[in-house]
């Protein structure tokens, strides 16, 4: 953290340096527009006014626009540097960033995230996302719940992370450019398909012939008299055209704006954008594979292509300004534009999209690398190809307060299949089951995880800890439940490898029912031939019982109450065994339910 801090300190001093050159600027802009006052005054109102007071009122006014333009550059990077340390100071405390609730709608029948919180407030993408754009937002939280089960790929990804971990200034740049794009929405890509002006011959002839006509007559005047009549009904010729061909032609120029998502100025920031990612030099795979969309493919370089694009689309827009009337009226100006920018889309349609998915993955990673660079102390997970199918050495829940977490030591090993957790309410059984699937998310997105040493065999990722009655679909909590567990035998019966949490299960029927019930479906997995691994919490002691009779396949674990001071306490301490304490009558009697 101290090279960050020592970066938003040297980015604060160029800050500081624009404003006053800002201050500058705007003064000496004030004493040039007094000069322009005084030397036109002078000129036009007082007798004592000369021609060089003129020259001087039209060289100041000159002056007074150029000024003006070097302010708005001024003013440009200024923005750019208050961005800069915004997010380099929002990455130090972790504020005000997306926490990804509007993902939370449709997750209620994803395979981990609703239980593991993945999205949403106080979640594992608000811990970790930094992204700007709803494009990069978009690209992490299918990172979150579409999980890697390729070694190479999960190998490839913890590489990229470390590479970009390492570029601060770079990623920060990155961040602060993308900031600027101001995308809140869902873009448009325009796709291949019929061009809209397409067999438009005359409007190709038009976008020439009358702009000709219109220069050709301006450019005459310089040279002969044209009688003020014929003049007038020249013009008026030119303009009749133009109205004629803009009557013919008005909806397809319009519509062309429609087929892009973004305007000039939004294009010209992901120039800047693309610039910056084509400039890195880059030493991992992921990295260069990606940064290789950005000068491959049909287009060769997206920075010079949407440069191009960019220009023709505010040249476009300049059309609907005041003096659109003129340009558009006598020189078919949005017409000529709107044909040009038509051509562009049809050149880079092909490239665009895999532009824009490559700025995202590169944003998205950025949020996995900050996570890295934030936390030092977590290690990078190594990938088992047969042996233990999970193994963790003081592992901890990554988005709980670290100072006050305990650590636990946790294996499931080769001939382990189920492994069952018990003990008292309230002793940390759920949260160690969110401890162990939550970085198993991060493990498989290439991320280091919240443990001393970690590792594990990719699998699927399938969890049932949260069911609850859905009223829109008549669908009540123990049918979602057996609704969601026959998803989970499906998979297996498929031949996909998974690894399944549990936390209750069958909560919605009498005991000795989920007794019976629950028995009945370990040993359901346990005939699967396909790789699976499963943690469940229960506190059905009669359960663990099942461990006598597959004593190879299944194990028991639990956590303990302990007495002190009259008080019982636990140590969130994961032990070999079945519980042995219970806590429900103890806090009806703490707080005076039952005598």
């Amino acid at each position: 953290m101290e090279e960050l801090y020592e970066l938003l300190a040297e980015k604060k001093k160029t800050l500081q340096k624009f404003q006053k050159k800002l201050t500058v600027l705007g003064w000496i802009r004030v004493a040039v527009f007094l000069s322009i006052a005084y030397f036109l005054l002078k000129y036009f109102i007082f007798e004592s006014g000369l021609q060089s007071h003129l020259y001087l009122g039209i060289f100041f006014t000159v002056l007074f626009f150029i000024l003006g333009y070097f302010l708005l550059k001024v003013k440009q990077q200024l923005q750019f540097y208050k961005d800069y340390l915004h997010i380099g100071n929002q990455i130090i405390t972790k504020t005000e960033f997306d926490t990804g609730l509007a993902f939370e709608e449709n997750i209620d029948n994803h395979p981990y995230a609703k239980d593991l919180d993945i999205l949403g407030k106080n979640s594992l993408f608000s811990s970790i996302n930094y992204c700007q754009t709803v494009l990069g937002k978009n690209k992490l939280k299918d990172f979150l719940l579409n999980l890697s089960l390729e070694k190479a790929k999960i190998v490839a990804k913890q590489k990229s992370i470390t590479e970009l971990s390492q570029k601060t200034e770079w990623y920060i740049h990155f961040l602060t450019l993308a900031k600027s794009l101001d995308i809140n929405g869902e873009i448009n890509h325009p796709e291949p398909k019929e061009p809209v002006f397409k067999n438009a011959v005359l409007a190709k002839i038009a976008v020439v012939v009358i702009p000709v006509l219109t220069f050709g007559v301006l450019l005459s005047l310089a040279f002969i008299s044209i009688p003020s009549l014929y003049l007038t009904l020249i013009f008026a010729g030119i303009f009749a055209c133009s109205r004629v061909i803009l009557m013919f032609y008005g909806k397809k120029i319009e519509s062309i704006s429609g087929t892009l998502s973004f305007n000039s100025e939004q294009y010209e920031q992901f120039l800047a954008v693309f610039s910056h990612i084509e400039k890195e030099q880059f030493k991992e795979e992921l990295n260069q594979k990606l940064q290789k969309k950005f000068v491959s493919g049909k287009s060769k370089s997206s920075r010079k292509e949407i440069e191009k694009l960019a220009r023709l689309l505010r040249n476009y827009e300049n059309g609907q300004s005041n003096i659109g009337v003129i340009l558009n009226n006598f020189f078919l100006w949005k017409l000529n534009f709107a044909l040009k920018i038509e051509n562009q889309i049809k050149n880079i349609e092909q490239d665009l999209p895999q532009w824009f998915d490559a700025f995202s993955e590169f944003e998205a990673l950025i949020s996995l690398g900050i996570f890295k660079f934030k936390n030092p102390e977590y290690q990078y997970p190594k990938i088992s190809d047969s042996g233990e199918k999970l193994s963790a050495e003081k592992i901890i829940h990554p988005l709980l307060y670290q100072p006050e977490v305990v650590s636990n030591d946790f294996q499931i090993s080769q001939n382990t299949e189920i492994s069952i957790i018990t003990g008292a309410n309230m002793t940390g059984k759920s949260t160690f089951l969110r401890t162990v699937g939550i970085n198993l998310v991060l493990a498989m997105n290439g991320c280091p995880v919240a443990a001393r040493e970690f590792r594990f065999i990719p699998m699927k990722l399938f969890t049932s800890m949260r069911t609850s009655d859905s009223l829109n679909d008549g669908t009540s909590y123990f049918n979602a439940e057996i609704l969601r567990l026959r998803s989970l035998v499906e998979n297996l019966e498929k031949g996909i490898p998974q690894f399944i949490i549990l936390d209750e299960i069958l909560k919605g029927t009498n005991s000795q029912d989920k007794l019976t019930g629950s028995e009945l479906f370990l040993e359901k997995l346990m005939k699967s031939k396909t790789l699976f691994s499963c943690l469940i919490a229960t506190h059905d002691l009669e359960l663990t019982k099942i461990e006598q009779k597959f004593p190879a396949e299944i194990k028991n674990y639990c956590f303990e109450l302990e007495q002190k001071n009259g008080e019982l306490e636990t140590d969130y301490k994961l032990r070999n065994g079945v519980t042995k304490s219970m806590n429900a009558i103890y806090l009806m009697k703490k707080f005076g339910i039952i005598e």
